[in-house]
């Protein structure tokens, strides 16, 4: 018995259109509303400076016994910022992936854009929510360092790309 091939398509029929379906786009947005939760809930009481040194002090005392108390607070201050550029950074990058969802090609400046935009939006709306957070404060510096942690992902995306393309990895 001899397997048959199918038959080849005449070129004069035209192909159905692609159907588009919401639920990938829900998909790719469905992650970055849950990351916006988990930032918003990064903004609440228990995650204030006042409350996190009951968490970070312990680490530090455990790995630097002999600092000392200038250098806790400076030391908790920058481990907090670090934070704040993390948070955005992952914003920025799954927005960044959002706003692609999987299209050709890999980069385009609009939707690096797109992403700063929504990103830095979400900064200050984040810090609106604090002024409403018992023991929290809002600050613009603190959105210019979720700024920051965004460009910085949007910066490793396009340089992921170049050099992605510059060694012909690009699909």
């Amino acid at each position: 018995m001899t397997r048959q091939d199918p038959p080849a398509t005449v070129a004069h029929e035209e192909a159905a259109p692609p159907r588009t379906s919401a639920r990938p786009i829900i998909g790719y947005w469905g992650v970055v509303i849950a990351w916006m939760a988990v930032i918003s809930l990064f903004s609440t009481e228990p995650f204030s400076a006042s409350n996190t040194n009951r968490y970070i002090d312990p680490v530090l005392r455990f790995f630097f016994p002999n600092l000392r108390q200038a250098d806790f607070v400076f030391a908790h201050a920058v481990i907090r910022k670090t934070a704040h550029v993390t948070e955005f950074f992952i914003l920025g990058s799954l927005l960044y992936w959002a706003c692609r969802r999987g299209r050709w090609p890999r980069w385009r400046a609009a939707w690096m854009l797109q992403a700063l935009a929504v990103a830095v939006l979400y900064s200050l709306v984040d810090e609106f929510h604090q002024a409403f957070v018992p023991n929290r404060t809002p600050s613009l510096a603190d959105s210019g360092v979720d700024s920051l942690g965004v460009a910085l992902s949007q910066a490793f995306v396009y340089l992921r790309h170049v050099t992605l393309d510059r060694f012909g990895l690009l699909r």
